[in-house]
């Protein structure tokens, strides 16, 4: 029989092709870098219908892909800062720094929620779409050298970051005082 692609193997790429990504962003190579950014974010899909087809679902499986995928917006995300601050462009170089933070945050959010027994996916800004915003802007810049697609790209994220950002802690604010009150009747 013949022997299907390890998940975590898939994983593994899309924090290979995310180097190359950060190294595109980095040296300005944003037609490029997009297709790249588009190959990560397909791996990043295919590890999880991998692990689900061949029954393949670990713990370890679902720590790894999450942490990859915060690796993975960080390489990207710095090569871009870089680019940008070397170019002196600092309004979209701030906007970037800011991107991460509220993604990481946006990230963090849900896990600890998970981690507390709260489920949590609400919001406009889920990481499919943040990649989107960040990427075809991108290769937009590379193609017409047009730096306000870019911009107004990056207050679209930030705008609908800060929505989604608000938008779990409230619900998870609401879960956790039902779920304080109902153990408290207990």
């Amino acid at each position: 029989m013949a022997r299907v692609i390890s998940p975590n193997l898939l994983t593994t790429g899309a924090i290979l092709t995310s180097v190359a990504v950060g190294y595109c962003f980095a040296v300005g190579r944003f037609v490029l870098g997009p297709w790249l950014l588009l190959l990560a974010g397909l791996l990043d899909i295919w590890d999880g219908q991998v692990a689900k087809l061949t029954r393949r679902i670990s713990t370890f499986g679902a720590f790894y892909d999450s942490s990859a995928d915060r690796v993975s917006d960080f390489l990207y995300a710095l090569g871009t800062i870089y680019y940008f601050t070397v170019s002196e462009v600092y309004d979209i170089t701030f906007m970037v720094v800011a991107y991460m933070v509220l993604s990481s945050l946006i990230s963090y959010v849900k896990a600890r929620a998970e981690g507390l027994g709260l489920t949590c996916n609400v919001g406009l800004l889920a990481r499919p779409l943040r990649l989107v915003l960040f990427g075809v802007p991108l290769f937009v810049y590379g193609v017409t050298d047009n730096l306000w697609v870019f911009r107004g790209s990056l207050y679209l994220v930030l705008l609908l970051g800060m929505e989604t950002l608000i938008h779990r802690v409230v619900v998870i604010y609401i879960k956790a005082r039902k779920k304080d009150e109902s153990a408290a009747a207990d």
